[in-house]
């Protein structure tokens, strides 16, 4: 257990550093699929149906065509059988094995376990969730043709899930910078900073426009708060702000971020640390 948390842990680290998005996957899932013995591992990013949704599969060795392709079969995997019953229904994010969710012959004997048998020839399927607000459950599915997974496993998933989260965390703002970066005014806005901001900095700048303190910044990128207020140093001096709020407006105005309005909703109209005046009593003089 202590091996593979550090394993992780090391990983996810690498992974705070990483300024490809494409390089996240392959890094998470490889240390997945060998912590937890697994033959292949579905990613869930985004909502699934059972009609529609796309299912990317990974896998350390090669997967029959058929399998893979067969819509059917991704429709069985779409479905979320039995895990979108636990985890879309209650807050409850433990990680669990299918056949330990609702038992092991409901579960040998269901036609998702038929289906993903007869497709890739594995027997388990381990859900790992990534705890969040809202109806959408994303993840990891590891599957594997042997024997059950344990509760020695289980209890390594719920230790790495606030590593993972993190991981996927900057992997989506990786994605978003690469998606603002990719147009011209971003790229002429940014010419005309003091200084060109670094990957890092960008990260900072978008968890920032949600309205997060340093402390949080710092948790969710894995540095210390004290190294979040340096870069929020170098953000203020290269747009030319005051403070945080300025800071988001002007990245704002020069195309740095995309959200429309994602300053008014994360900052609120009376800055923090400033209290309202306290209504008045009696006549005024």
């Amino acid at each position: 257990m202590p091996d593979r948390y550090a394993r992780m842990l090391d990983l996810a680290v690498e992974v705070m550093s990483a300024e490809a998005p494409e390089s996240v996957w392959p890094l998470l899932t490889g240390e997945l699929l060998t912590a937890l013995d697994g033959e292949l591992i579905v990613v869930k990013e985004v909502p699934w149906t059972p009609e529609q949704g796309s299912v990317v599969i990974r896998s350390p060795r090669p997967l029959p065509e058929a399998g893979v392709d067969d819509d059917s079969v991704q429709a069985h995997i779409r479905s979320g059988y039995p895990f979108i019953d636990r985890y879309g229904a209650n807050s409850d994010w433990t990680p669990q094995s299918a056949a330990r969710v609702v038992g092991t012959r409901t579960w040998q004997n269901s036609p998702t376990a038929d289906a993903l048998r007869q497709a890739f020839g594995t027997r388990h399927v381990f859900g790992l969730p990534l705890p969040e607000r809202g109806p959408h459950v994303s993840g990891f599915l590891v599957h594997r043709s042997g024997g059950d997974f344990s509760r020695h496993d289980e209890r390594y998933g719920a230790r790495v899930q606030p590593l993972l989260k993190a991981a996927t965390a900057h992997r989506a703002l990786l994605t978003a910078l690469r998606t603002s970066s990719g147009s011209d005014h971003r790229r002429q806005a940014n010419q005309a900073l003091a200084a060109p901001l670094t990957p890092r900095e960008t990260n900072v700048l978008h968890l920032l426009a949600t309205g997060l303190t340093a402390e949080v910044i710092g948790r969710r990128l894995g540095i210390s708060p004290r190294t979040v207020h340096k870069h929020l140093n170098a953000l203020y001096r290269k747009l030319g702000a005051a403070d945080r709020l300025s800071a988001v407006l002007r990245a704002q105005d020069a195309g740095l971020l995309t959200s429309s309005g994602i300053a008014a909703r994360a900052w609120p109209t009376r800055l923090p640390g400033k209290r309202k005046p306290a209504p008045r009593t009696g006549n005024p003089p």
